[in-house]
């Protein structure tokens, strides 16, 4: 007792992660087409993404990553390197981010397309770093009530209605699999909820097919 290793349930954190590398896609595909396929990226796929993307990396670093790093403070070794390693892609990411965003404001599509592509690339280096090296750390590192933490920082950083963009964004496009293993982490009402006005709503307004769960 006291030696199994602990589980925590990381699908919130993969299906997010999906839906990055989703919305990446379909920027660097709106960029190929040109046209209104650019304007409904600017329009709806990259505020979305934006915000989403803000408040994962602050609940992330919040709850998740400063914690772990205390952890390796006092006798720096593996877990500093592999975070460290995480935060030299993060970064890599920025300019990419700001590069797609001066091109949108601008409408200038030749721009566009650059970072379009450079930010797919740049987002899914980092998720892959972080599902293939940083994600399996979090049971060996994290105790239950430390892991807790990053679910209560991440709610309140998405508030009530923000969880109302975000549950449809996520699941937006996802397997079959992925959406099954989100919603029956949610409360009954809350699956209701989502079914009945939020994924409606959130396809009149993105215009993006959500299929049905």
């Amino acid at each position: 007792m006291g030696c199994e290793p602990r589980r925590f349930d990381l699908t919130m954190l993969h299906a997010a992660y999906g839906a990055f590398r989703r919305d990446t896609a379909r920027m660097e595909a709106a960029a190929g087409a040109g046209g209104a396929p650019m304007d409904m990226a600017a329009a709806n796929t990259w505020p979305l993404f934006k915000s989403h993307w803000r408040i994962q990396d602050t609940a992330e670093k919040g709850a998740l990553w400063t914690v772990m790093y205390a952890k390796d403070a006092d006798a720096p070794g593996r877990l500093g390197t592999v975070l460290d390693a995480m935060a030299t892609r993060a970064m890599r990411a920025v300019p990419m981010l700001d590069g797609v965003d001066a091109a949108l404001e601008h409408g200038d599509r030749p721009m566009f397309a650059h970072y379009a592509r450079e930010l797919r690339i740049s987002v899914n280096a980092l998720l892959d770093f972080k599902e293939s090296d940083v994600l399996p750390l979090i049971p060996e590192t994290l105790t239950a009530f430390e892991w807790g933490t990053f679910d209560v920082e991440f709610r309140r950083e998405t508030g009530i209605r923000g969880l109302g963009v975000f549950l449809p964004w996520l699941l937006d496009g996802a397997p079959d699999g992925t959406r099954r293993a989100v919603l029956n982490l949610l409360p009954p009402p809350i699956r209701l909820v989502y079914r009945t006005s939020w994924r409606p709503r959130y396809r009149r307004r993105s215009r993006l097919a959500v299929p049905a769960c």
